[in-house]
């Protein structure tokens, strides 16, 4: 970075205590430029709105998404995947389900995940710390100028947030997470012994459509071959849900990582979720198929960005099933650096693949659940918005006027003077 003040800015970020951040974090809404114009703290910033910088927005990013180093995959049957970059939050998969959004006055924004390691810890050193704002500009994508357009209203608003979210100067942060590839490995997981997970050599399990009175998905013939054991049986709702368990987590940990992180840099911001996502999802341009009577329709993707394992974004729901299992079936060697003493190809000889019924199989229950419900998965979204993550420079004057000392901490009463040079605040006059 062209700023002289650059390693000294991380190295305050870098030695900042994760303890001190774990039980300082607090959510702080207030931030300059805000107005509040009722109840108990009415009060309107004597100062304007003051956009994060992009090195604040880096290390952010960094902090909730970022790009660590090789994965390990330390299991007992090694993993069919290609060495990838592990990230700050914990995922099933490389790269994770989950694609960062965010918005600011300028435009909005995603970040692209295609970032590969080239070692264990991508940061080592102090003088690798600004590798973490390499990386953001090279990854950032702007989508759109301008600040994305939320109807200040209820909804898709809850009420009470109408007030602060999305406001001038603030950063918006808003990670959306795919089921539909977790629901196809999971359902392969379930049917075929050789992935050595939820089936057993007895046979699979036998996967039933609980809303339509335990039929069968498509399986008959897996069912009369033997392939499946019609004595366990699976409800097609709860695997569902467990989809959703196996992303859901992602979400939630990279706005603990970025909220942990305000504390770091002395920034004001929460996590909230007053909100009604489809309607934002519309506003992000996404695809919302339109299924069932309700009239609800299905996020399933955002074009070229990020798409749900399921038609148009491909010709069949065999060819999505082949792009999430085909390529662990092919079990290709990789030249890409690895994390462990032993050769790759060492390596990869013990990788356990899915087997051609089990590809089969997978593909007829997931066909079964595009072709009767219209939509894929059935029974939940194929894409999920459930938190935002706003981070704003907090106004602290509002906070020393309503609140008792500690409300906020030493890095928020330096942070305009540290990182901007300037001076707000009553503890500076």
């Amino acid at each position: 970075m062209s700023d002289p003040h650059t390693p000294q800015l991380l190295d305050n970020v870098w030695k900042y205590s994760l303890f001190d951040a774990l039980y300082a974090r607090r959510s702080r809404r207030f931030g300059l430029g805000f107005e509040m114009t009722e109840g108990p703290f009415r009060y309107k910033s004597k100062h304007p709105a003051v956009p994060l910088t992009n090195i604040e927005e880096a290390l952010l990013v960094g902090a909730g998404a970022g790009f660590s180093g090789l994965a390990l995959w330390d299991l007992s049957t090694p993993a069919p995947y290609r060495a990838r970059s592990g990230r700050t939050f914990p995922s099933t998969t490389p790269g994770g389900h989950t694609t960062l959004f965010f918005t600011n006055d300028a435009g909005f924004y995603v970040l692209d995940a295609n970032v590969r390691a080239n070692k264990l810890r991508e940061i080592e050193t102090p003088d690798e710390r600004e590798k973490i704002l390499a990386t953001y500009r090279e990854s950032r994508r702007q989508l759109s100028r301008g600040r994305l357009d939320i109807p200040r209203r209820a909804p898709p608003y809850s009420a009470h947030d109408l007030w602060d979210s999305n406001m001038p100067g603030s950063t918006l942060f808003m990670p959306v997470c795919d089921v539909t590839r977790a629901l196809i490995s999971l359902i392969a997981q379930f049917v075929d012994p050789e992935l050595r997970r939820y089936a057993s050599a007895t046979g699979g399990w036998n996967i039933v459509d609980d809303r339509r009175g335990s039929c069968p998905t498509g399986t008959e013939r897996w069912l009369k071959s033997g392939f499946l054991d019609p004595k366990r049986t699976m409800p097609l709702s709860l695997l569902e849900r467990q989809a959703c368990y196996y992303t859901f987590s992602e979400p939630g940990a990279i706005c603990q990582n970025m909220l942990l992180a305000t504390e770091a840099l002395g920034l004001g911001g929460w996590k909230h979720c007053g909100f009604l996502s489809l309607e934002v999802l519309q506003r992000m341009g996404f695809r919302i198929v339109a299924t069932g009577p309700t009239g609800f329709g299905n996020p399933i993707g955002l074009d070229g960005v990020i798409e749900a394992c399921c038609p148009p974004f491909y010709a069949s729901m065999d060819a999505a099933v082949d792009s999430v299992l085909v390529p662990s079936l092919r079990g290709k060697a990789s030249s890409d650096v690895v994390p462990h003493r032993i050769p790759a190809a060492e390596h990869r000889a013990g990788v356990i693949s899915v087997s051609e019924e089990g590809l089969a199989c997978t593909k007829a229950i997931c066909n079964y659940i595009f072709e009767t419900y219209g939509r894929f998965p059935a029974g939940t979204d194929a894409m999920h918005l459930m938190w935002f993550v706003q981070v704003h420079h907090i106004d602290t004057d509002y906070y020393d006027r309503f609140f008792n000392r500690g409300a906020y901490g030493p890095t928020h009463a330096s942070h305009m003077l540290t990182w901007h040079r300037q001076r707000y605040g009553d503890d500076h006059k």
